[in-house]
């Protein structure tokens, strides 16, 4: 072989190398580096989470029970547990929880957004956690409703309006969620929901997703503000329209009836007081 050749030969393995290395940052999700904590910023998550959270996972972050006897997980050295993870668990109230930390219903988010980033990165630098917030680019929401209905509305509903799911797991709505919360769900799967890798449910699609659910969220609704009625709602309307149903059925057949006299002489019903007492004077005494 030339050298000419050669030389030929060593720019085409560069520029596949090149080309490969391109399409494999393409296929990997899209994240936000977890950013590196100031000295004041990380006396400050250490304090929150000294208050919030280390009651239950522990200072060392090595988990235990709480006071009811459930198993609370480790933090630190568990790969169930990334950055995403403790992320989203902020975002949605799960964590801290103000009750039951094992109840699915949405709840009130207890630390703001400032608060959520400090502990995340303090977090994320004590225990050595993986993974990175994502980041959700622009999507398409007529696409995004198709992949929700093959993937999701089984359990969230069409609208994303949540309700009750196999084993009467509550799943929780995810209309009115930012596009991170979304993307976090899908790829984490927390607590009962299963996680979607990158072959079940793209990045692209995780965009159009939460497009589409912003849509929804965007929707005028009902007059009580309902887009769609989910399980439970529905169920108890049901029940509660069946229930009038039989009570009134119950009052009309208690009302006494009127039948008219087979004599054919007027019973006086619809007369005033009256006219029924002039009546009775007029007949003769028996």
């Amino acid at each position: 072989m030339s050298r000419r050749h050669r030389a030929l030969l060593g720019w085409a393995v560069v520029v596949a190398a090149g080309v490969a290395s391109l399409m494999a940052q393409l296929g990997r999700p899209a994240v936000a580096q977890t950013e590196q904590l100031t000295s004041a910023e990380r006396t400050r998550a250490g304090i929150i989470y000294a208050s919030q959270c280390a009651t239950c996972h522990g200072a060392e972050g090595t988990g235990g029970v709480t006071p009811a006897g459930d198993p609370v997980p480790a933090l630190a050295g568990n790969p169930d547990v990334t950055v995403p993870y403790v992320d989203l668990v902020m975002r949605v109230g799960r964590m801290p929880p103000a009750g039951d930390p094992y109840d699915n219903r949405s709840r009130e988010v207890l630390l703001d957004a400032e608060q959520r980033r400090l502990v995340t990165a303090y977090v994320a630098e004590e225990f050595d956690l993986g993974g990175s917030v994502p980041t959700v680019g622009e999507g398409n929401p007529v696409t995004g409703r198709e992949v929700f209905a093959a993937n999701c509305a089984q359990c969230h509903g069409s609208s994303g309006a949540g309700g009750v799911a196999g084993a009467g797991a509550w799943t929780p709505p995810v209309v009115n969620k930012d596009p991170v919360t979304i993307a976090e769900a899908i790829r984490v799967g927390p607590f009962q929901m299963p996680g979607f890798n990158n072959q079940q449910i793209t990045d692209a699609e995780i965009a159009d997703i939460a497009a589409f659910l912003e849509v929804v969220s965007e929707e005028a609704g009902t007059p009580a503000g309902l887009v769609e009625l989910n399980p439970v709602y529905a169920s108890g309307f049901a029940a509660l329209f069946v229930g009038i149903v039989v009570i009134s059925l119950f009052i009309i057949a208690g009302r006494p009836k009127w039948f008219p006299d087979p004599s054919g002489q007027p019973t006086g019903r619809g007369l005033s007081r009256r006219q029924r007492k002039a009546r009775a004077e007029q007949e003769p005494a028996a």
